[in-house]
């Protein structure tokens, strides 16, 4: 896992660290699954609304971007919870939206344009395209509140970066 990282090698890195959880302990994990699926019908709904209505405003400020709506990783919810010692109800960032743009002008532009959406929450902001994380990796992170008071998070960046992020260097 480490050595993925490293090397910016993002799928790898979140497989051997999903795998790692699910053999570590097994029982969480299993418990982990079934309180996602749970969530799975909530979280799908939030994901269409959510894409749906930056698609639009990204489009009216004529930014071009590819909007995907995913679940965080097992192990990324795991470790939150783990480390802070909350359930999977409490972990802000479960739902995550990915924008890629064609430029870092449009990927501030598209911060902007989130957050004149949505509500961020306080100290949930992370500009790694001004400063990059050791193994290059580029992203703006934020972490917004839904219509209906869900939490989510939206990552921004470009193509380019995004073919960094998920097959390294």
């Amino acid at each position: 896992v480490p050595l993925a990282n490293r090397l910016g090698l993002g799928r790898i890195q979140a497989e051997l660290q999903d795998l790692s959880v699910k053999h570590s302990d097994p029982e969480g994990y299993a418990q982990l699954i079934a309180q996602l699926e749970a969530k799975r019908g909530v979280a799908d709904a939030l994901i269409a609304e959510v894409r749906d209505k930056l698609g639009r405003a990204l489009e009216d400020h004529g930014i071009r971007a590819e909007i995907h709506g995913r679940l965080k990783s097992i192990f990324s919810i795991y470790r939150k919870m783990q480390v802070q010692m909350i359930d999977v109800e409490q972990v802000y960032d479960v739902v995550a939206l990915r924008v890629i743009t064609d430029s870092v002008k449009d990927c501030y532009g598209a911060l902007g344009i989130v957050h004149s959406l949505w509500p961020p929450v306080p100290g949930r902001i992370k500009d790694f395209i001004a400063m990059p994380k050791p193994n290059l990796y580029q992203s703006l992170h934020t972490t917004v509140m839904s219509d209906k008071g869900y939490p989510f998070e939206v990552q921004i960046r470009t193509l380019e970066m995004h073919r960094l992020a998920e097959e390294g260097i």
